[in-house]
């Protein structure tokens, strides 16, 4: 099956919330079949896993330019398909070799390892929720725009022609159009209610809250920034914080923003949305 097949799969379920999930997973094998493709139109070499020494592959390369009957030829080329023989590498390590001859930028990065970790939780757990407007979102802004950078340096890059057609960009505008209201309203419901919390609050509890300081809670080089207005209490006393996700095998971080008073707690895209970040 070629990738333009599976990345027009991912499009069609994408506006279709009960089958987000779905899109989601055909978007990540999409992106991680492009970024091998375009590797490996640079060099075969680059997408195979690195229990395959060099001098083995140099070795076969060899034999197979000196070989001349045709029959024996597709036996050499067969043993090319075994995975046993030549494993791809993981997506960990495709995103390394990626950036090493294409210069991902933080962010790109970033957003691939949200991808993975996102499809894995998808096919792992079976009652994994996905915050359908954050997430859909993601993949229209972070997601897609890449997806179509990489469709743009590939060979066959007439099959992908006709993916993203007017009707279909303007589509995606129109559900990133949609999706942007409906966070902003998610956004200031949360805000609102937090508010009401804080209104509730005995006044003694607010004053002694008021003596927290943030570095107390939290180092010193996870602190981006502190004492800012919170948009639901209005005390000075909303942090927005950079963490590390112990749970990665690659060092990874989020940002994260939390108030000391009312316990409002943002999250990066959230941040962002508000222009915190």
């Amino acid at each position: 099956m070629h990738t333009s097949t599976i990345l027009q799969e991912a499009i069609n379920y994408f506006f279709n919330n009960e089958k987000l999930e779905l899109s989601i997973v055909l978007f990540a094998i999409a992106v991680e079949r492009l970024m091998k493709q375009h590797l490996f139109e640079t060099d075969e070499v680059l997408i195979l896993d690195k229990n395959n020494s060099v001098e083995h592959l140099v070795k076969f390369r060899r034999i197979q330019s000196k070989i001349c009957k045709n029959a024996y030829r597709q036996k050499i080329e067969a043993l090319k398909e075994k995975r046993e023989n030549f494993k791809t590498i993981t997506f960990d390590e495709l995103i390394k070799r990626y950036d090493a001859f294409f210069d991902l930028q933080d962010g790109r990065i970033k957003a691939l390892r949200r991808l993975a970790n996102l499809r894995n939780n998808v096919v792992h757990f079976h009652d994994y929720y996905i915050n359908t407007i954050d997430e859909s979102l993601f993949i229209l802004t972070e997601i897609i725009p890449f997806i179509r950078e990489i469709i743009s340096e590939v060979r066959d890059i007439n099959k992908f022609e006709e993916i993203f057609s007017e009707d279909i960009i303007e589509k995606l505008q129109d559900r990133e159009a949609e999706l942007t209201d409906l966070q902003k309203d998610e956004l200031r419901q949360k805000i609102e209610s937090k508010r009401e919390e804080y209104n509730e609050m005995n006044i003694d509890d607010i004053e002694l809250k008021k003596q927290d300081r943030i570095r107390d809670f939290y180092e010193d080089r996870e602190i981006i920034r502190e004492e800012l207005n919170c948009p639901a209490c209005e005390n000075n006393t909303f942090h927005i914080l950079k963490l590390f996700n112990d749970e990665s095998e690659e060092p990874e971080f989020f940002y994260k923003g939390v108030c000391l008073i009312c316990a409002l707690e943002l999250n990066e895209d959230e941040l962002r949305n508000m222009d915190l970040l």
